[in-house]
């Protein structure tokens, strides 16, 4: 887990958090210990209820930075591309995000995977995030309405059924442990969010 762990030196919340992932990358939620994840954290038993009351307590925290650096990382990759075409820039954050999820495969089963078993508050969570990409994804297709062809215009509303559907496209690819292969969905993302957002009247 080289992002998480890149903030983790010395800290060691980071360091359970990023060893949580890093023991989601063999075993699943439901099978997870707290000893698998203190021993990747290079931490005793002991100092990880100094800092989280059980393991869901341990996953939602993981999960919330998973969901931090992707947002950061796709924000900044727009970001980038400011001043390019709107389809140019939905792939430019696409590309990062799916190349993120591919490095980091731990990060890719917390965040898309293991949510789905990790309980109530889990999903809640999720939701919270969901909705912060899908007001990503409607602040860029808005910031260029002046592109698109007369009698179409941004549907605002289906962004949460769009970051559904790109969850279960990703969920496809990491079901059969391909999570190495995630960019080359790049271009069908891309136009999934083109299509969906912006739309004929």
């Amino acid at each position: 887990m080289s992002a998480l762990r890149a903030d983790a030196a010395g800290a060691e919340r980071a360091r359970l958090v990023a060893g949580m992932a890093d023991a989601l990358t063999e075993l699943a939620y439901p099978q997870l210990t707290v000893e698998a994840v203190t021993a990747r954290a290079g931490l005793p038993r002991s100092r990880f209820h100094q800092h989280f009351d059980d393991l869901e307590d341990c996953f939602l925290a993981t999960y919330s930075t998973c969901g931090d650096l992707l947002r950061a990382q796709t924000a900044a990759a727009v970001l980038d591309s400011a001043g390019q075409p709107y389809d140019e820039r939905i792939a430019a954050g696409v590309r990062v995000y799916l190349r993120t999820l591919a490095e980091e495969p731990g990060l890719a089963r917390v965040f898309l995977r293991d949510v789905e078993v990790a309980g109530p508050e889990a999903l809640r969570l999720r939701r919270a995030i969901d909705e912060q990409f899908a007001s990503m994804m409607v602040t860029l297709a808005e910031q260029h309405v002046d592109e698109l062809p007369p009698g179409y215009a941004v549907h605002p509303d289906m962004a949460a059924e769009l970051v559904h559907a790109l969850r279960e496209l990703i969920l496809v690819n990491l079901a059969d442990d391909r999570a190495e292969d995630l960019p080359r969905l790049t271009e069908t993302a891309t136009r999934l969010i083109h299509a969906a957002l912006v739309v004929g009247g």
